[in-house]
């Protein structure tokens, strides 16, 4: 059998392992955060955020950005369809409501032109997502935010290091949230991180994600029900090594993105892959199309025939409208054929040339083939 073609994983250097051993070894008592601190300044000064906080996870961060903007039961929050669930629950942690909106198919993110519609008294966040190295529209969702004086939460977990035009993703609402989980560009095995560059949605932020403590009456006193939600010093040795080397893991990302789209992309009629947008630098974190409705083999079939291959692809998330606990005002037309027909294919950061051509290859004879049963 051909060796795993993984879906995702990191590229770890003597860095990497240099880092995580200064921690282990010295990032205790007077200096047991001292990773932590420089992940942070780094991370905010590469991203040009005035602050930045680092927690266990991105879900943590995307939690303390609903609870910074005060969101709360009787509010709403319109929320792109397609996305981990994590987006949608961060909502409903705080109570409030999620009002879900198709997605352009072409970039997989938010449909700005039906935003405005999903728009209603109650409506006080868009929470959007930068999805599989594409940025969404943010003039035109940052324009509407203005109009209608609502909040805005970007979700960039699966985009560090990219850019909308000239200002990195996260950075150009009022909060953005970050994962380095283990199939993200830069990985901790987990972490996240909460950025703006307002200072009191920082402080609200900060406080509830350190179970509130109010040091100033005693370093155990807590005034509210707050989180545990801070990294491990460990953990943020490995994802500052990761974040120390982003233009280099993009690099990496965008040979395996270029290799797809020269053995894939112009040769196999069944399967569409997408292209960058023209208003975004991208990480190319992943590479992701469509089966079209031409190929006489399912998606699931292709998935399950190149599993038996070693070839780790994975299809689309499902719709979250769809899902038990949310309900469903508007149609999701292209939501639902992202989950029916999308493909996420393989971009660990050890595969080579010949990996992806061998993945290329067998998803051509696959398509061809079952075009022919």
């Amino acid at each position: 059998m051909h060796k795993k073609i993984a879906l995702a994983g990191p590229d770890i250097t003597q860095k990497e392992v240099d880092y995580v051993v200064d921690a282990v070894k010295n990032g205790w008592y007077e200096t047991y955060d001292m990773h932590i601190r420089k992940l942070e300044k780094t991370f905010a000064d590469y991203v040009g955020a005035k602050y930045a906080i680092a927690t266990y996870c991105g879900t943590h961060a995307l939690h303390l950005a609903t609870i910074a903007l005060n969101l709360g039961p009787g509010d709403e929050v319109i929320v792109t369809d397609q996305s981990y669930i994590a987006t949608a629950q961060a909502v409903s942690y705080v109570g409030a409501e999620c009002v879900f909106v198709d997605i352009d198919p072409d970039t997989l993110c938010i449909d700005t032109s039906l935003i405005e519609a999903a728009i209603t008294d109650k409506t006080k966040a868009i929470m959007l997502v930068h999805f599989a190295g594409m940025a969404a529209d943010m003039d035109e969702i940052m324009r509407i935010a203005n109009k209608y004086h609502i909040s805005v939460i970007e979700d960039a977990c699966q985009l560090v290091g990219g850019k909308y035009k000239d200002k990195y993703v996260g950075t150009i609402g009022d909060i953005g949230a970050y994962s380095f989980q283990g199939s993200k560009i830069a990985v901790g095995g987990e972490g996240g991180m909460f950025v703006t560059n307002d200072e009191a949605l920082y402080k609200r932020a900060l406080h509830y994600g350190t179970f509130c403590r109010n040091d100033s009456i005693s370093f155990l006193w807590s005034d509210d029900i707050g989180y545990n939600y801070r990294i491990s010093n460990v953990t943020a040795a490995l994802i500052l090594a990761q974040i120390e080397r982003i233009d280099e893991l993009i690099e990496k990302k965008k040979r395996i993105y270029d290799w797809y789209h020269e053995f894939l992309g112009g040769g196999c009629e069944q399967v569409r892959l997408l292209n960058i947008p023209k208003d975004c630098e991208s990480n190319y974190a992943y590479v992701v199309g469509y089966l079209e409705d031409s190929s006489e083999i399912t998606r699931d079939e292709l998935l399950n025939k190149l599993l038996e291959l070693n070839i780790h692809a994975r299809p689309g998330y499902p719709s979250m409208s769809a899902m038990p606990n949310y309900t469903r005002r508007f149609p999701m037309d292209n939501s639902e054929r992202y989950w029916k027909k999308g493909l996420v294919l393989p971009t660990a950061l050890n595969l080579t040339e010949e990996d992806i051509r061998f993945t290329s290859n067998m998803i051509r004879d696959l398509v061809e083939r079952g075009k022919m049963e």
